[in-house]
């Protein structure tokens, strides 16, 4: 796989049991205040199938990158197995990529199964695609598209 492909990072996701902790940390440590979203599109898909979660999420934005805060309320979600997995915190990194499709045929080409994916509902005209890499990295490997 081309290097570039997967060149700019720009947001770390995390997956929390409780969001009003995460937010009221990083209101104390950071003085950070969220832009909170229900994510429930029913156009996602779960292991290829069409998903029924829901999630309340809160974005952080600094600088150079966003912190994307997942708190998973109910369905079948990448987000549940994290935490019934025992985890929580660092769940993903995203990647921007220019061509999603190619991108994505450059990790199923390597064996990498595709975990969820669907149409962005912060970044309208974008798409995103979880990869299961949890056990070679020890996080999930995001992508979105940068073009629309």
């Amino acid at each position: 796989m081309d290097a570039t492909k997967f060149s700019k990072v720009t947001q770390v996701g995390f997956v929390v049991r409780d969001m009003d902790k995460a937010i009221a940390g990083m209101k104390a440590i950071f003085g950070a205040e969220p832009k909170l979203a229900t994510l429930q599109n029913p156009e996602n898909k779960y292991r290829g199938q069409p998903s029924d979660c829901v999630a309340q999420l809160a974005y952080f934005n600094f600088a150079n990158i966003e912190l994307e805060f997942i708190m998973p309320i109910s369905g079948k979600s990448i987000w549940q197995d994290f935490l019934d997995e025992g985890h929580e915190g660092i769940h993903h990194v995203r990647f921007e990529v220019d061509d999603n499709t190619a991108a994505t045929k450059a990790m199923t080409d390597k064996g990498i199964t595709i975990y969820a994916q669907g149409p962005s509902l912060a970044y309208p005209g974008k798409q995103w695609t979880y990869f299961d890499t949890f056990d070679q990295l020890r996080f999930i490997v995001e992508m979105i598209n940068t073009a629309e």
